[in-house]
């Protein structure tokens, strides 16, 4: 359960720092660095955050930002990237028309893959609420915040 929780809370450290990614020559740990290295062989423009024992890489890969989530072990916890929504699965754009008719879907998700499972995050809007979704590939979706 403890485990879990770090993967959540490093999950959420992921998003927040593509944002706030620093530039200036950090201190990663050789294990991070080579796990890193092996894994995304053609990643360019690297730049690396560390906070609260965790490795953040943010960089880009294919033309696409991407950041990636390590612990101080090199074990790779997490990976997110922002896409067009629609790149989404089939089942999340369906259950998203049927569920939220009236709704506007914002233009980007963010993807998130960590713990072998990949969750999209998406924004609907109306007249009356914005509602921030965590969806899976299944179609399922889960309200994870309301706010008007």
């Amino acid at each position: 359960m403890k485990r879990l929780q770090t993967i959540v809370a490093a999950a959420a450290m992921l998003f927040a720092t593509s944002a706030f990614a620093s530039n200036g020559p950090e201190k990663v740990a050789p294990e991070v660095k080579a796990a890193f290295e092996k894994s995304f062989t053609s990643a360019q423009n690297v730049s690396w955050d560390v906070k609260e024992g965790f490795y953040f890489a943010t960089f880009m890969m294919n033309a696409k930002e991407v950041s990636a989530a390590y612990n101080e072990n090199g074990e790779l916890l997490g990976v997110s990237r922002v896409i067009p929504t629609s790149q989404l699965p089939m089942n999340v754009n369906l259950a998203l028309a049927n569920k939220y008719k009236g709704y506007t879907v914002n233009k980007t998700a963010t993807e998130l893959t960590y713990n072998g499972e990949t969750r999209y995050y998406v924004t609907v809007v109306n007249d009356k609420q914005a509602v921030k979704l965590k969806c899976y590939d299944n179609g399922n979706l889960y309200v994870e915040e309301k706010s008007k």
